[in-house]
């Protein structure tokens, strides 16, 4: 922070603090005027009494020293109130527990301290006694990160967090009318909410913007939310909106700030939840889509064709292990894919095994694929090999088969070597690479298979990952 910047914090701090000290005696003093008048007259008071007593409970939670036990009091501070003040409509359930947020695309959030879901028509895809739970996305409103203090790393790690589940694809269902008759939001969202800070107010807006630099507008949070010092919104110069869709139309960003002057902190939570719900869609999740996930490699997901027959592999030293694509292999064979023609599969096969066209059996199969080829060599040499069977020699398929944005891709195994798409042995890499580092003339690996038909395939590597041959 230069000297500048830190002058004008400063200032604020102290400006703040008797305007703070005087708005909040003076709203006391009228709220005990109407006190005497009636028995309810408005919810500001009642939630300053809910305020002043989650503070009371926080401050009793600081004689809790292990950090997860003081971990799991602040969460409860909270999900009480949100659960026994009667303020939250019956129809959003909350989490009685941390929570993660799965997506049939195979990813995962982190872990999340409170989930609101639909209370009537949601499922968990995963529960152990009580103490961890699984939710789909489709029936996630909204989460909330909470932390006790806030400091520069525990705002990272909280917006993290909510980023993680920010970025899970939702399906796309009847979008309806929120309570203002708009469009309702697409994406759940996320808020995250502390008791207090160690930070300057100048010290957090300049938190929140520089993981706002790092990150797209889709993973921003929602709302920050600390209790007795006020909130946090993205905007512009003109506006700021707790809206997905307002956040995800930001030109210039501008963070806004709303001190608590007068004790409504946490009615500001409530009023930012409550809209944030009631603007959010939600639809039941379907089960069939969570019987196998994809795997996951970085954004992407991807999937075997022949599922676990290819995501297994056998290495005859070390045993079974899983057949993996890391994420920047992936990207890259999906970047080239897109930049090309795909081929009828049953016309490739042809092609391949030198067999005359026959388009009535392409009509019949109409299925398109995209074959990784960069060296663009012919199919015949790339998509089958040399076999033997029953002591006769065969061309046998010699591809994976993999389905990954939206395309069914072909990666012959000449690339899945070459390139070292998918995952050898870890083991014998780890072997390999420590040789390697030791100068001694690595042993070759020999690896089995079943590839993209089916068929069992040996694979011998050198130490180096740019040279790689196969081996019947």
């Amino acid at each position: 922070m230069t000297r500048q910047a830190k002058d004008k914090n400063d200032d604020f701090e102290t400006r703040e603090a008797p305007l703070r000290k005087s708005l909040k005696e003076r709203t006391e003093r009228s709220i005990a005027l109407r006190s005497k008048d009636r028995e309810f007259h408005g919810l500001e008071r009642e939630f300053r009494y809910h305020q002043e007593q989650m503070i009371v409970d926080f401050s009793k939670s600081k004689d809790v020293k292990h950090p997860r036990d003081v971990g799991n009091v602040r969460e409860k501070i909270l999900r009480k109130f949100l659960t026994t003040s009667g303020f939250l409509p019956k129809r959003y359930a909350v989490s009685s527990s941390s929570i993660r947020v799965a997506s049939p695309t195979g990813h995962l959030s982190n872990e999340i301290d409170i989930a609101l879901y639909d209370a009537e028509d949601s499922l968990s895809l995963m529960n152990r006694e009580d103490i961890f739970e699984v939710l789909p996305i489709e029936s996630v409103y909204g989460v909330i990160q909470v932390k006790s203090r806030l400091n520069r790393e525990e705002i990272r790690n909280g917006l993290a967090n909510l980023a993680s589940f920010k970025r899970l694809d939702r399906q796309i269902g009847d979008q309806g009318g929120n309570i203002l008759g708009a469009p309702k939001e697409r994406r759940g969202f996320g808020i995250l909410f502390a008791y207090d800070s160690d930070l300057k107010w100048q010290e957090i807006y300049q938190e929140i913007e520089n993981f706002a630099q790092l990150h797209p507008q889709t993973e921003w949070a929602n709302a920050i939310c600390i209790l007795n010092r006020g909130s946090f919104f993205h905007g512009s110069n003109t506006i700021s909106s707790a809206l997905n869709s307002h956040i995800e139309a930001i030109k210039e960003l501008k963070i806004h700030g709303m001190p608590d002057r007068q004790g409504a902190a946490l009615y500001d939570f409530y009023d930012v939840l409550l809209t944030l719900l009631r603007s959010t869609t939600i639809y039941p999740a379907e089960w069939r889509q969570y019987y196998q996930l994809p795997l996951t490699a970085g954004k992407y997901s991807y999937s075997f064709y022949m599922m676990h027959f290819s995501e297994m592999g056998r290495c005859e030293k070390h045993g079974d292990y899983a057949r993996k694509i890391e994420p920047e292999k992936l990207e890259k064979v999906i970047n080239w894919c897109q930049t090309t023609t795909p081929i009828n599969w049953i016309k490739a096969h042809n092609i391949a095994y030198s067999q005359p066209e026959d388009e009535a059996a392409y009509a019949r199969q109409p299925m398109d694929v995209h074959i990784y080829n960069p060296d663009n060599l012919p199919l015949s040499e790339i998509l089958v090999q040399d076999d033997t069977l029953n002591g006769q020699k065969i061309k046998s398929l010699a591809y994976d088969w993999i389905i990954s944005n939206n395309m069914n891709i072909w990666i012959p195994y000449h690339y899945t070597i070459s390139e070292l798409i998918v995952s050898i042995c870890p083991k014998c890499l780890a072997d390999i690479m420590k040789k390697a580092g030791h100068g001694a003339q690595p042993k070759k690996i020999r690896t089995s298979r079943k590839g993209g038909a089916g068929n069992t395939q040996t694979v011998t590597k050198e130490a180096s990952p740019r040279r790689a041959s196969t081996k019947t």
